[in-house]
Parts: structure tokens; sequence; C-alpha cells
């Protein structure tokens, strides 16, 4: 099975190595701008005591896991923060599994977002490169009736994502960014649930701008215990950035955190509503399903032009660094917003695990819905 997977992934994996080499290069040049720029509000921070000088933390974590949609993979994830004492973190995946995915995210961000929260700041940046592939992603058609079934192909894609934010106040925040998104679809005509008609097949390319303000009283961004996150996200795609698509995509995202009893005990809540205007491809639409959404199904299970979700998590400690949650999710997709009902929801049941260092989660999580169970593992809480 290694010998396979070396075999079957060696042209794949070049591409994308020399993509995302280019796009550390790229993104080496825009943190040192980001750098100089920010280093200039040095004395704000300072005068107003809001620079949170901390020691240099560094968090590595080994991957050797299993997960349903990509099987067992290896790799490993590391997070240096405050390497130059301007509150500034680093932040490396490289990953591969045996069912053909390739995984390598790089991140910067100044300040950090864990150092800045609660915090008011004049100037924010973060860049990221994202390049992910799988040789067995999922199409089930669209709606939220669509019938399961095996079939799967060969998708890629390479992401670029630059923001800018300022926090006005302590709680109200406001950020614009810029992204890149270039996708390839391969083998889709061996299945008649995908067409060249179907928007987004084949390789394509969607730029847009994010405009996205909240008011967040979280206690932290990496392990909330109390408070809320109020969030209003709207992405504007255009031909006339380089992209092959125009729409508007608008989300209304609440979450809500309360601790049980003592602080080791959560209640987390988060309730999600998406709408898209315009021709999106797939991929960039409404999607119930997958590690992020809802964790019974798989991924990108269920697709449509707008969605609710719904999910609450308990979680708690077990022993030091080791937590655990239960979990329950809940859904639809619809064609329109204005036509959402609370008919012929999807709803899934599960467990998982939670691994906490300095700088960051380990996730796991079993979803248990009646089309089966999945297993998913990823960094980080879902909300």
């Amino acid at each position: 099975m290694l010998c396979s997977f070396i075999r079957n992934n060696l042209y794949y994996e070049s591409l994308g190595m020399r993509r995302f080499l280019k796009w550390w290069f790229l993104g080496n040049i825009l943190i040192l701008i980001s750098q100089s720029v920010l280093s200039k509000s040095d004395e704000i921070y300072r005068s107003n005591e809001l620079s949170d000088i901390r020691k240099k933390s560094i968090s590595i974590f080994p991957i050797l896991m299993y997960d349903s949609d990509i099987g067992f993979g290896l790799g490993g994830k590391g997070v240096v923060k405050n390497l130059y004492r301007k509150n500034e973190s680093f932040d490396l995946i490289l990953f591969g599994s045996t069912k053909g995915e390739q995984w390598y995210v790089f991140t910067f961000s100044i300040p950090d977002f864990e150092i800045r929260q609660g915090t008011q700041y004049p100037i924010c940046f973060d860049f990221k490169i994202n390049y992910d592939k799988f040789l067995k992603s999922n199409f089930f058609g669209f709606g939220n009736n669509s019938k399961d079934n095996d079939w799967q192909f060969p998708k890629e894609f390479s992401k670029l994502e630059v923001t800018f934010g300022r926090a006005f106040t302590e709680r109200i925040i406001g950020e614009i960014g810029l992204f890149f998104n270039h996708t390839s679809v391969y083998d889709y005509k061996t299945n008649q649930k995908m067409s060249a008609d179907i928007p987004g097949a084949g390789e394509k390319l969607t730029s847009y701008i994010k405009i996205h303000w909240r008011r967040d009283t979280r206690d932290s961004r990496i392990h909330p215990k109390a408070g809320w996150n109020l969030g209003l996200n709207a992405d504007f795609a255009s031909k006339s950035l380089g992209g092959d698509y125009n729409f508007n995509r608008y989300r209304l995202e609440i979450s809500k955190y309360q601790k049980l009893l003592s602080p080791d005990h959560i209640f987390a809540f988060r309730c999600w509503s998406q709408h898209i205007d315009g021709t999106a491809p797939f991929y960039e639409q409404s999607i119930i399903g997958g590690g992020g959404t809802a964790r019974g199904f798989k991924a990108d299970r269920f697709i449509g032009n707008a969605f609710v979700l719904v999910s609450a998590e308990y979680r708690f400690m077990i022993y030091k660094k080791l937590g655990g949650i239960l979990l329950v999710d809940y859904g639809r997709v619809f064609n329109d917003i204005n036509k959402a009902n609370l008919h012929n929801w999807k709803s899934n049941g599960g467990w998982g695990l939670r691994y906490y260092t300095a700088n960051f989660v380990v996730r796991f999580d079993m979803g248990i819905s009646k089309e089966g169970t999945r297993i998913f593992f990823n960094f980080g809480h879902v909300f």
C-alpha cells in the first residue's frame, strides 16, 4: 500500500511542492513588508500597554492518524511564537496520507491571533498559503436530497490568503482580505453525476475580497471557555480580480461558550447561516458534511446555495492536557436562504478527544449518523 501511495502521488507531490515553495517565497516578501509597517506601531502598543510581550514558545506535534476520508496519515505541525519579540507567530503543517492527500500549510500572523485576542490594536496582518490534494474526493450532486455514492475523484487546490485587520475596541474587530483559490478537478467525466457544465469542473481560479466584522468577547481563540462571538462575513468574487467566477457569499456566525460547574467543563454552541448570490464552483458553495460541519457525514455530502447549521459540544478534561467532547450537529442546505424550513434536517451525534498544547489544539472526532460513522483528525476546535 505504501509503494502504491508513493507511485500514485509522486507527480502531484512535486507539482504541489513547487507551488507551495513559490508562494512561500512570496510570503516571505510580504512578511518583511508587514514587519516594517507594523514595527512603526510598536510605540502605540507600548504606550497603550497593549503589547503583551511574551517569552518565545514552540509547540511541535507529530501526526500519525487515521481519517475516514483520507486514510492513514503521517506528518507534523509546528508553531513558533514571538521568535523576534514582535508578538508574531509562524505555523507550519506538512502531511501525507495513504488515500492520496498531501497537505502543506504555512501561516504567518502579526500580532499572533491569540496574543491579540481581547486587546485593542491598530493593525494586524495574516498571511497563509495552503496546498491540499486529494486523490479521493466526493461529489454527490446538489440539494438536500442528493443520494450517497462511492464515486471518488482527484481534486487539488492551492490557496493564497492575505488579510489586514484592526480592533476598534477590545471587542469590535474589522478585517479585509484578498483570497485566491486555484482548484483542479480531474477525471470528472468518469461519472454521470458531474460534467463540464458543473461549476468547478476542470481547472479554475476563484478570486475574492473578504470583509469580516465581528464582536468577540471570548477569553481565548485557542480554547475559549467563556464569551460570545458574533461574526458577519461577506465574500465578493469577481472575474475582474483574475478569477473565473462572479458571486457574492454572505455568512452569519454566532458562537457561545459557557463554563459548567468548573472551568474544566465547557458548553459550546454555534449557529451558522450562509447564502450565495451568483454562480460559485461547487466546492465554494454552502456545504454540509465533513469534519468542520456535520461530522457524521462524508465530506461535501450536501451542497446548495444556502445552509443553516447548528452544533453543540460538551467539552471536559480527562487527564492533564487530554480532554474529551460530546457533540451534536444539525443542519441542511437550501436553494435559497429565504426558503429555509425545519423539514428533513440532517443530524448526527458523536464524541471526540482534544489534546491541548500552548499554541494549538489537536482534534479527533467521531461522528455517527444514519449514513454511518465518520472519523476526522485535524487541528483547532471546530468552532
